[in-house]
Formats: structure tokens, sequence, C-alpha cells
């Protein structure tokens, strides 16, 4: 249990504070015993006595009722994903963010690279990645990617999750001093963990199916997936005006888990029927969130809830939601307690527990439009404010709560006025916090990253084969397409190269690191010859940028792009494309998988903070409030008076 766990400096802090307390409840204790051990009669005359006697023991309660109630400090620290520092300082000179305009200002520099899950958990930590083992968004093992979000062990029984957070965040922190701790939706919290207070899971947590998203998409059309597509395309076809089908829930043993799902189609709506429960969606609109009961027979049920927007009835178009985890009956830990998650489901309705909800796939696979998607943006948002409210009526300690839809929104929308319109409305929802906020509390709003276009990608495997570094058969995925015998290095995830070093890759050749530096001095010069433009801004050694025990599991290499060029997404996985150079012409238009120069957050508080912030500052700054001392990479960012 983590809040169990109290270091020699923490400890110190705890007795420290309670120390005074004890002193006057021990000397007022003994003076009432040196009263007692005096004979009896002679004290019973005594009118002082009396007095005496009553002193002592209102003194005694009021130390031990401080003592046992103490007040704590208050702080709101507030995560936005993907405010970019640029745009919130034009807007603010433009008086649009009248609010955040009442705050203490500095742009924050973001993480080595700037990516969601090395970002933020170096905000929760206050280290380098060097000190929590997250770099990328996929990693390797062996030669094979794998997501770093949540780590997978699968078993006889089943698929076991672990975060893939290796360092130890705030929460621990205030909860090994006691401070009542709430942590909502932050970034890689998947499970959730114990900790003195409560937890609701952020990016990373799983879809019923064990999936980061698993939509489906139910058509009369003749359609069929593509390589590559995420959601599942089950066709359809009526007779009467009635669709027999089937909803799709959780693998067992590798096979699906099925309910029966039966359309009744009218011209402007559908109902939909679950086991002699009914539904009605209006074409054009979203249903209310569905509770399903996925029966598994000898073995366990398994709850799943989830939302249906209704396309078109003629031709039937359809899309399902990701078959989420239902938060009052856990399939997996989304919650601590796990009456937490039906807490917060008696107050505010069920509402979208999967940790990316936001379907940006579903827009980029042709399957939702934009305004679709834009309204599940709204919903996120809306059901993340109640949870807000509710926290913040029972404000004690830590509420480390994060907003992450508007990272989503950017990529699909930047440049448009639909950013600006989210920038906003956080703005209105930061002066409703404001309003009702005592003069006690201390607030830090931070994202953890800025934002920029996304105009052409960039495949460093394929460059690694023009200069020699590679060697490959042909074309393919997940690496399967490298001679290793004849590889010194090759790229996966969004800004990694890793050397194909003997002794620690399963086939590698590499001898020795000396290589690195060759290869850096090459990427410096990589220019785009449509733009003339050089396209990498750093390439960094890992020793250079980080420190710390998992040192030996990052990349080698560590690129960070000028703005307008990114990662490809077939080399992220492990692929490889014809050309290094082509233009994104995907839905995907904006992105911040950048050098971390070229997209800074920003950092707001309602108190005095330096003007030079790192996210690594986040996590200091925050025990600081507490009184909590660390040994951390960042720094405390409030001024001293």
């Amino acid at each position: 249990m983590a809040y169990r766990y109290i270091d020699p400096g923490t400890g110190g802090i705890v007795v420290s504070s309670l120390w005074g307390y004890i002193v006057t409840v021990l000397a007022a204790i003994a003076a009432f015993i040196a009263y007692l051990v005096k004979p009896l009669r002679r004290l019973l005359t005594n009118i002082r006595f009396l007095t005496i006697v009553v002193v002592v023991i209102a003194l005694i309660i009021m130390v031990l009722s401080v003592a046992s109630g103490m007040n704590h400090e208050k702080v709101i620290l507030l995560g936005i994903d993907a405010l970019d520092a640029s745009l919130v300082e034009r807007m603010i000179k433009e008086g649009k963010l009248p609010n955040f305009q009442k705050l203490e200002y500095s742009r924050l520099e973001s993480s080595i690279p700037p990516e969601t899950p090395v970002a933020w958990s170096a905000a929760a930590t206050g280290m380098n990645p060097g000190k929590f083992g997250l770099f990328d968004f996929i990693g390797r093992k062996g030669y094979n990617p794998v997501l770093t979000l949540v780590e997978e062990k699968k078993g006889i029984v089943g698929t076991k999750y672990s975060s893939g957070l290796k360092g130890t965040p705030i929460w621990d922190m205030t909860s090994a001093a006691r401070i009542p701790t709430t942590v909502v939706k932050w970034p890689v919290t998947f499970p959730a963990e114990e900790i003195y207070g409560r937890m609701l899971s952020g990016l990373g947590t799983v879809d019923v199916r064990g999936l980061l998203n698993s939509y489906s998409f139910y058509t009369e059309k003749n359609e069929t997936n593509r390589e590559g597509d995420t959601g599942r395309i089950v066709s359809v076809q009526r007779k009467d005006n009635v669709i027999d089908t089937q909803l799709y829930g959780p693998l067992l043993n590798g096979q699906d888990m099925k309910e029966n799902m039966k359309i009744w189609i009218s011209n402007e709506f559908v109902t939909l029927d679950f086991n002699e429960k009914t539904y009605r969606i209006e074409k054009g609109s979203w249903s209310e969130w569905i509770r399903l009961k996925f029966r598994g027979g000898i073995l366990k049920d398994v709850y799943g809830i989830f939302r249906v927007y209704l396309i078109n009835t003629d031709p039937l178009e359809m899309y399902v939601t990701s078959v989420q985890i239902d938060p009052e009956n856990q399939l997996l830990d989304i919650t601590y307690p796990s009456e937490y998650g039906k807490e917060l489901a008696d107050e505010i309705g069920l509402f979208y527990t999967m940790g990316m909800a936001e379907d940006t796939k579903a827009v980029e696979e042709g399957k939702i439009s934009k305004e679709v998607f834009l309204q599940q943006i709204n919903q996120i948002e809306t059901e993340r404010e109640k949870i807000f409210w509710k926290e913040f009526s029972r404000l004690d300690g830590l509420l480390a709560f994060a907003f992450d839809s508007g990272d989503r929104l950017q990529h699909i929308f930047w440049g448009q006025k639909d950013v600006e319109d989210y920038y906003i409305r956080k703005d209105k929802f930061l002066g409703k916090i404001l309003e009702r906020m005592d003069d006690d509390t201390k607030l830090i709003v931070f994202s953890d990253h800025g934002f920029t276009n996304f105009d052409r990608t960039v495949t460093i495997n394929r460059w690694l084969v023009e200069q020699g570094y590679m060697s490959v058969k042909d074309n393919g995925t997940l690496l399967d397409f490298v001679k290793w015998n004849e590889t010194k290095a090759y790229s996966l995830g969004f800004s990694s190269i890793y050397l194909n070093l003997k002794g620690r890759e399963p086939q590698g050749v590499v001898e020795d690191r000396e290589i690195v530096e060759e290869i850096i001095g090459k990427l410096k010069n990589l220019t785009d010859p449509k733009t003339g433009k050089k396209v990498i801004v750093s390439a960094h050694k890992r020793e250079d940028v980080y420190s710390g025990k998992y040192l030996e599991d990052a990349p080698d290499i560590i690129i960070g792009f000028e703005k307008g060029y990114r990662m490809s997404w077939q080399n992220a996985i492990g692929g490889i494309t014809e050309e290094i150079f082509s233009d994104n012409t995907d839905e995907w238009k904006g992105d911040h998988l950048v050098d971390n120069s070229r997209v800074p957050g920003v950092v707001f508080a309602n108190f005095e903070i330096r003007k030079d912030a790192k996210i690594i500052d986040i996590a200091p700054t925050v025990l600081g409030m507490f009184g909590i001392e660390s040994d951390m990479d960042g720094r405390n960012l409030a001024v001293e008076k």
C-alpha cells in the first residue's frame, strides 16, 4: 500500500508537525498527575484543584482535537493537456482568456520528448525519464514494438496489467504523509493504485477487450475493414425492417463474448433490443449510456457500457463506441477504492472510462464525422467537469485533476476556430473555480506540452537504409523486413533510434556505441527536398539528457523534429515506407511530437512563480505547498517572500 511507506524525510515532517501538540499534552498530563499524588482529602477541599482539573481537561481535549483534526493545506493541481503557449499568449492579448490573465504565468518547458506519457509522468514525479522508465509511446521487447502506457502479463487466468510508470509520483508522497489525496484521470495511472484517498485511472485504461480502442460500425453497405483499421465493420441485412445481429464484448480464451442485438428500423429512428431492454435512438443523435451484461456461462459475467450514434437508417449506418469498463461492476481496477466508481456513477451517471475515449480513429477511418467527434468531446468534457465539482466540494489536501480532451481535439482541428472555442471554455471553467475557491487554497494550472502543425511525415527507417545503417529484405511492419545480421541501427516509436547492439539486442552486431555520434551528425543534416528545410532540431545521446536506474532502457538516440514534421505512423510501429518524406493527408492535422523547444506548455498559479519553469518543477512545487521535502530533478517554482 503506497501510503504505508514513509521515508525518513517524510516521517520527520509528520513528527515535527505534531511535536508541539504532543509536548503540550504531556506537560498538562504531568501537571495533573502531580496534583493527584497529594493527599486526596486536602485536594478535594481546595477549590483551586477543581479549577485546575477543569482547565487541564479542557486543554487536553482542545489539543487532542487540534492534533487529530489538523487542517490540511488545500492544493488544486489542474492539468489541461496540450494548451499551447503561443496560442494562449495571443488569446490573452486579445482579451479572450480573462480568467487565465488573473493568474501568475510562465511558459513551461516540456519533457524530452514532449509526448503525453513522458510529460505527465515527469510532472507527477519531478524526475527525468531515466528515473521513471518512460521514453516514448512505443518501446520495444526484443525487436517487437510494445505500448509503454501499461504493461501486460498474460496468464492462464487472464491478463494482468501494471502501470508503465516506475517512478514515485506525488500522490504516493502525499499519501505517505497522510494528506488526503484525490487523483482523477491523470495519464499512466491504470490500473488504479491504493492511495490515501481516491483515484480514477486515466490514459492507458483499456476497454473490456483489453484494447485502447475497439469501436464497431454496423452497416448495410458493402464495406470491409482495411488493413490497419482500428474498428470492426459489422455487415448486416434487414428483413421486414428488423436486423438480427450481435454486439461484441470481451475476449474469452481468444474468442469474442457476444450478446444478441435486434435493431428495429423506422424512417427517423431505430430501437435497439438487448435481452428485453430497449433503447430508442433518433437519426443523427446519440443514445444514452447502455449497460450490457456479457454472460460468461460457468465463468464470470462481464459488464460493459457503451454509447451509440445513429448516422443513417436507410441504409443503416451505426457507430458503437468501444465497450468500456463499467465503473459500478469493474472488470479491471479503474478506481481506488473500487466503490469510488459506483459513487461517481450514482452522483453523475455513467461516464466514459476508457483512457482515450475521444475516438480520433473513427474520424480518421471515415466512420464518424468531425461534428459527431466534437459532440463526443463535449460529452467527455461535461462528465469530467461534473466529477471535478464533486471533488471540489469536498476538497481537503491534494486534488490532482486532468482534462485531456483538448489534445485529441487539436489533433483533428488544429488551426481552426474549434480550438480557440475549447480554450475559451476552459477559461470560463477556470473563472468558476476562482469564484468558488477560498483564499487559503493554492491553485496550479499547467499543460504538459504545446501544439503545432503536422504537414510532412518522416520515416527514419528508410533514411537508415539509405545511409547504410539498416539492411532490409522488402517492405513490412513490426521490423520483420530487417536483415539483422547486416543492420547497425533501427527506429520505432515517435522519437527513438536504437543500436543493434551485440549482447543487448536478440541478433545484435554492433560492438560498441561509438557509432551514435556519427548517426547524430548525419541526422542533423537531413533535409526535406520538397521544402529545403532541415527537419531535425536535435538528436540527443541518451546519457546527455537522461540519468537514473532506467537509463539502459532508453533509446540510444532521441530525435526532436522541426515544426511541421513528425515520425510516420508506419515507422512508429517498426515499419518502413518507400520514401523518407511524404505529405500528411490524414485527418490528424496537428501534433506535438517534435522538439520540445517548439511546443512549450504553460503554467499558471495564484501565487508568484519563477518565469523559467520546466515540467519537472510541477511535483516539487506541489510538495512544497505541503511542507514535504523531496530530492527531485525539478525545483519549487514558488517565489519565496
